[in-house]
């Protein structure tokens, strides 16, 4: 909770507001847009931050190279001089060594000289048994003899020390050497080392330069991105007030269709009122609204639609609505049969209770009787399919026309008919010839309308007939609108 809490206090939808001549502009800033933008920012800063760590860490490991190297270069250069002093040593010393043994060559002939004039001395004293200063003489050259012979001692002695230090000079000039050739090689390692820091440092920098430029590439395709979302967002903000707009414009449309449409269901409400007829039981069965289709879930809450939108679709389903009643009835109103038999007639008989003609008693008479002149056409009243064609009793010579829908129109007492069996007809097309056939006491044509097998007062279709061709232009007037 607490980490949703944080992110939604550093990542919250944002505008940009931007000033160009005197005009604002809005640049929003989505919650997806800030936190892709602070990823990249986020990867490039790790990246930069780790190269260059890497960059300053090989910088210092060859700083460090570089220093052992000028430390191996000072002992080199201090092994390099104590060996030159080692050589000077050993030459001196060669040198004095040379001069020790040239003395010592010396001492050694003057020994010999010594020990040739001690025995030359000795045979001369067993020759001449002493003369007092041959002893002193003898007694002078042993003692001589004596000093040389020390002498020589420490002269071996001298030379054997300088053969030891000889021994460890030449042992250190050897140590020396190969301390000399380590170095060297040390020296020809780390050169190496510092050849390969620096090629590496040099491909360091050049990836740097290159990610820097990616970098700026990057940022630069994020700004146009981010503009881009802007001059999208303006323009979805534009498309939304151009389709509120129309939502309203459509709306009050939708509600001038849906007003004049329930005029004119109620204008044909009215009309078939008039025939006599329920309109609620007549349209009863094909009114009932029809529902279904797959189920789809409901969507979440933040997916659902606009309210204006909702609202759209509430209206034109209101529309849709009407306008299939308005449909209905139009149909339904072509289907009446509302015009008059003939053009030029007048009722003789009424529907209802009447006077036989020729019982002379009270009956019923289930249509209504026109007269006219000779040979007058009789007319559809309604589009049909002739269902009867021929003599029918006291009907004569008879037509009967099915309406669909339950309706039925007869046409009685014709002089002769004039469609077959099976024929389609349209509104006022001529069906017979008006006459005197069957039980008839004169030309007249005798016309019925039955509604689901009852007889209906054609009359009152009549009456309708001239309501509904009267509101017609209406009607369609309002259609059309």
């Amino acid at each position: 909770m607490r980490l949703k809490a944080v992110f939604d206090k550093f990542f919250t939808d944002r505008q940009v507001i931007i000033r160009t001549r005197g005009e604002l502009k809005y640049l929003p800033l989505s919650v997806r847009t800030q936190l892709m933008g602070f990823i990249v920012l986020l990867g490039f800063g790790g990246l930069f931050a780790y190269l260059l760590t890497a960059g300053a860490l090989q910088y210092r490991e060859m700083t460090n190279q570089q220093a052992k190297l000028m430390s191996l270069q000072l002992d080199y250069d201090a092994v390099a001089s104590d060996f030159e002093l080692a050589q000077t040593q050993i030459a001196a010393t060669r040198a004095e060594l040379d001069q020790q043994y040239a003395r010592l060559e010396d001492i050694l002939a003057d020994r010999e000289v010594v020990e040739k004039a001690l025995q030359f001395a000795v045979k001369s004293t067993d020759g001449d048994n002493g003369g007092q200063s041959l002893e002193d003489r003898i007694r002078s050259l042993g003692e001589s003899l004596h000093a040389t012979n020390a002498r020589r001692e420490r002269l071996e002695m001298e030379v054997m020390q300088a053969n030891k230090s000889l021994f460890q000079i030449s042992r250190e000039r050897d140590e020396a050497i190969s301390e000399r050739e380590k170095t060297v090689q040390r020296l020809a390692s780390l050169r190496g080392l510092v050849n390969l820091y620096a090629s590496t440092k040099d491909e360091i920098y050049e990836e740097l330069e290159e990610t820097r430029e990616q970098y700026a590439s990057l940022q630069q395709e994020f700004d146009s991105r981010v503009e881009s979302e802007g001059r999208l967002n303006s323009e979805v903000s534009e498309l939304r007030d151009r389709m509120n707009r129309m939502s309203t414009q459509n709306k009050e449309l939708i509600t001038r269709i849906h007003d004049r449409t329930n005029a004119s269901v109620a204008a044909l409400r009215d009309i078939i009122v008039l025939t006599g007829l329920d309109p609620d039981k007549l349209l009863g069965s094909d009114e009932v609204t029809g529902q279904g289709g797959p189920f789809v879930a409901a969507l979440p809450p933040t997916q659902k639609l606009l309210e204006t939108e909702q609202d759209f679709y509430a209206q034109a389903q209101k529309m849709e609505t009407s306008l299939a009643h308005w449909e209905f009835l139009q149909t339904l109103l072509k289907q009446l049969p509302l015009a008059r038999p003939v053009d030029v007639g007048y009722v003789t008989s009424s529907f209802g209770k009447r006077r036989d003609p020729i019982t002379k008693r009270t009956a019923f008479h289930s249509g209504v009787d026109m007269a006219g002149p000779r040979n007058s056409k009789v007319l559809a009243t309604a589009p049909g399919t002739v269902t009867f064609v021929g003599t029918n009793g006291a009907y004569g010579t008879m037509v009967t026309i099915d309406h669909g829908s339950g309706f039925q129109t007869r046409y009685g007492h014709l002089k002769k008919a004039l469609v077959k069996k099976g024929a389609k007809i349209e509104y006022r097309t001529e069906i017979g010839v008006m006459g005197s056939t069957g039980r008839s006491t004169g030309r007249h044509v005798h016309y019925e309308i039955i509604y689901e097998g009852e007889h209906q007062n054609p009359m009152n279709f009549i009456k309708a007939g001239r309501y509904a061709f009267k509101a017609t232009p209406k009607l369609e007037k309002a259609s059309a609108d």
